[in-house]
């Protein structure tokens, strides 16, 4: 029986670790490996459908995010990673302990450090290296700053609230048990 909001696809399912919560909102297709501690949320798509797609542990994936592939890039989201709502993280690789702001895109290719902040509306290009503990605004994306250690700190604050309130709406009745 398949699970609602989880498609195969070419032969490949999406993986979703028990501990893990999924919205039967959110839509899950293909080659897809979701760590446990992670969420993803009301409307989120994940479609792994040309490459893989591979979400970290405690990751939050938020209402209305996408996230792609392209045959050349996978997408790799690291760990305790937020991913803010309408975010499109497209073909490229976010490193762990960093929030991807409301409405930031991510596009092909595009390496973003650990412990970094993309700026709400901010645009990573393609092919753009965006260093370890970067803030990065703008369009086109501009490191402009190192985050501060404060900030850095409230980024697991953050994820461990995801984290939890993930575990809240699986054991409500909200989410499906993969």
């Amino acid at each position: 029986m398949r699970k609602l909001g989880l498609y195969e696809f070419d032969g490949k399912k999406p993986k979703v670790d028990p501990e893990a919560y999924v919205s039967p909102r959110s839509s899950l297709i293909g080659d897809i490996e979701i760590a446990a501690d992670a969420s993803i949320w009301e409307f989120a798509v994940l479609r792994a459908d040309m490459n893989y797609i591979r979400v970290g542990k405690g990751t939050s994936i938020q209402d209305n995010c996408t996230v792609h592939t392209t045959v050349i890039h996978p997408t790799i989201i690291g760990d305790y990673v937020t991913a803010g709502h309408n975010c499109v993280i497209h073909a490229c690789e976010i490193g762990d302990r960093t929030v991807v702001g409301m409405g930031s895109i991510v596009l092909d290719g595009a390496k973003v450090g650990n412990d970094c902040v993309i700026g709400a509306g901010s645009v990573v290009t393609n092919n753009t290296v965006i260093p370890d503990g970067s803030l990065v605004l703008g369009t086109p994306g501009k490191v402009v700053k190192e985050v501060p250690e404060g900030l850095r700190e409230s980024f697991m604050v953050g994820a461990r609230l995801y984290v939890e309130l993930g575990k809240t709406h699986k054991t409500s009745g909200s989410g499906m048990n993969p």
